[in-house]
């Protein structure tokens, strides 16, 4: 069974000043921060209305421009691709700046300088901020729909291929779920940030995340209910699929470390395994940070060159691996504070 198109807004991402990934002597200066002054962390904002941003450059120097980019919290820039980005020339590089379209729950707003001379230097650098918002959409909810066929059906009770596999046991689905507002937009709400809580009952057929990944576990039928702002939907779904036993895997992509600026940097997922001894499949991607260049991203170990900053900045990744059978993991992520 596959879900009908849903209109989506396409999040952008911005690329790092230079994408080269050649070691270069000598380190970076010093200075005060580069960031985001306006609006604040985790403030709340209204879906139709500009935010109006401030930038502090500090003693950043040679400053020509910030792109500013936004991204939904969990969004894997990696598989997003790079878009176009709203940039200013005009200092101090604030601007006015509206949020994406159908936007609805956290946001990560990343605003990326660049700096003069750097688009041809051998040095990759990052000199950026990032905060995550909460965007509210700003009319009512009037219904809660899936934007797929109904009832939802798995296996030889749909008879047909997900995604061009055959259903099994452990097999994970997004479920697509929308909110209907007054004004005639369309948002999705899957997320949790989005304000949608779910409830299954017969989580013995199927269970499903606080951010709306379904995940099969047995035969026979089951009722999810979707509530967000005061509204429910429900939707019937029906597997019937091979029911040998298939547990999820796990992924582990290492501890949390701190590396200092032109070190080739190894992400380790070899410690994730499949409960039933299986091969893996392995996919990385970053959901924090600006956008750095990973080496073999689906490969047990990927790696990149941490760029030059400023100051210490965070730059977040995510493991998902998959066994034979196609049983998705958990995301699982690890951070990595990269100093100058």
């Amino acid at each position: 069974m596959k879900p009908l198109p849903m209109k989506t807004f396409a999040p952008v991402t911005v690329s790092l000043l230079c994408a080269a990934l050649m070691p270069v002597a000598g380190a970076p200066p010093r200075a005060a921060a580069f960031s985001i002054e306006q609006p604040k962390a985790f403030s709340d904002h209204p879906s139709h209305q500009p935010i109006t941003v401030v930038i502090d450059v500090g003693e950043v120097t040679g400053i020509t421009g910030v792109a500013f980019s936004w991204h939904e919290e969990q969004e894997d820039m990696t598989a997003a691709g790079d878009g176009p980005a709203v940039v200013t020339t005009s200092p101090p590089f604030g601007m006015a700046l509206r949020p994406p379209g159908g936007a609805t729950g956290a946001y990560r707003l990343l605003a990326v300088a660049e700096q003069k001379g750097r688009q041809n230097d051998r040095e990759v650098w990052a000199v950026f901020d990032e905060i995550l918002l909460h965007i509210h959409p700003h009319s009512p909810l009037r219904a809660i729909e899936f934007q797929t066929d109904k009832p939802l059906k798995f296996g030889r009770a749909g008879a047909v291929r997900v995604y061009d596999q055959l259903d099994f046991l452990g097999k994970t689905f997004e479920l697509p779920v929308v909110g209907r507002f007054a004004d005639g937009t369309v948002r999705s709400i899957r997320r949790a940030s989005a304000g949608t809580t779910y409830h299954v009952d017969n989580p013995s057929v199927i269970t499903i995340s606080e951010d709306g990944r379904l995940r099969l576990t047995g035969n026979g039928g089951a009722k999810v209910t979707v509530r967000n702002g005061g509204l429910t939907g429900t939707l019937d779904v029906l597997v019937d699929v091979n029911a040998d036993p298939n547990r999820p895997p796990l992924a582990d992509p290492g501890p949390a470390r701190t590396i200092e600026s032109n070190r080739i940097v190894v992400l380790n997922g070899l410690n994730s395994y499949d409960p039933e001894g299986g091969p893996l499949r392995y996919r990385w991607g970053q959901i924090r940070g600006s956008k750095v260049a990973l080496l073999d991203p689906l490969a047990s170990q990927s790696r990149f060159l941490a760029p030059f900053v400023v100051e210490p900045r965070l730059f977040r990744f995510q493991l998902t691996v998959t066994d034979a059978q196609g049983a998705d993991s958990a995301p699982a992520w690890v951070d990595i504070v990269v100093e100058p």
